[in-house]
């Protein structure tokens, strides 16, 4: 069996040859129920990052047995999905390591007076304001597109690196993972609310949580020291310091979980105790790294 079978099913029979049409009514032709908490959302993607790994690494795998057997361009847009669980390494590496360097005043991205600082700048635009105009065409709105974003962030840092960990370590015979059922009914009637009032609800604790919230509170510690830096010292962070300020906007949410909010979507005590430890350790490591 598959954790994938939707997946699976339709990769094989499009590399057999079969066709696919793609049918929008202006009427739904059925309608789905999805996960309420943030706890049974980034389960149920881990489970199908872990899938999507073993179809990828397997004799399937979309970069060669997908590209011969359906063309280019149809084998690479399976691959945008079967490799969901390697997009962990970069957004952990953004999340981090230009967060650490600004903490310790190192440059690791060209200064404003170069010229490289541009393609930098418009890369970063083009590519946020193509997949804004993108959602929007197909009759999104921008706060949706803005959670859906944020929401890639969130799965970055949970579903995508946990799936990772756990089918290397499946992989190496070091650990087997079971198959976890996603709840997807609840008569939680606070719960609800905050499901369709579109505000996170943190729930139980878990230790899937536990990075993104280490790389909040890194980025708001970087990014108090790039505007203590830019205004009292004069330095010329700029890029850092945007990247930061993006990710300080987008870990709103996870500051108002751990300080803010009283009711039970709040992100646990012990998740921030140990996120903030962790980042201690952090940048006592980045200090002996940077400087």
């Amino acid at each position: 069996g598959s954790l994938v079978e939707d997946y699976y099913t339709g990769y094989k029979l499009h590399c057999e040859g079969w066709r696919s049409v793609f049918c929008s009514p202006k009427r739904a032709a059925f309608c789905g129920d999805a996960p309420k908490s943030l706890i049974d959302v980034v389960s149920q993607q881990k489970r199908w990052a872990i899938g999507l790994l073993e179809v990828s690494l397997s004799k399937y795998c979309p970069i060669t047995y997908g590209v011969k057997s359906m063309g280019l361009l149809m084998g690479l847009g399976y691959c945008q999905y079967a490799f969901w669980a390697f997009w962990s390494i970069p957004l952990i590496i953004y999340g981090f390591l230009p967060q650490l360097s600004l903490l310790y005043g190192v440059s690791i991205f060209p200064k404003a007076y170069d010229s490289w600082f541009w393609l930098y700048i418009v890369l970063f635009l083009g590519a946020y304001t193509q997949d804004l105009l993108d959602f929007v065409l197909e009759g999104g709105t921008s706060r949706g597109w803005w959670n859906d974003q944020r929401m890639s962030m969130v799965r970055g840092f949970t579903s995508f690196f946990f799936g990772f960990i756990e089918f290397t370590l499946k992989t190496l015979n070091l650990s087997t993972h079971g198959f976890n059922l996603t709840s997807k009914t609840n008569d939680d009637a606070e719960q609800i609310k905050r499901y369709e009032q579109e505000i996170f609800d943190f729930g139980p604790s878990s230790s899937m949580f536990l990075p993104m919230t280490i790389a909040a509170v890194v980025n708001l510690l970087a990014f108090v020291r790039g505007l203590y830096g830019l205004f009292v010292w004069g330095e010329r962070l700029v890029l850092e310091l945007m990247l930061v300020s993006f990710a300080v906007v987008n870990c709103l949410p996870i500051y108002e979980a751990m300080v803010l909010r009283k009711d039970d979507g709040k992100l646990p005590k012990n998740i921030c105790f140990f996120a903030g430890i962790f980042t201690f350790v952090l940048t006592v490591s980045g200090y002996f790294v940077l400087k």
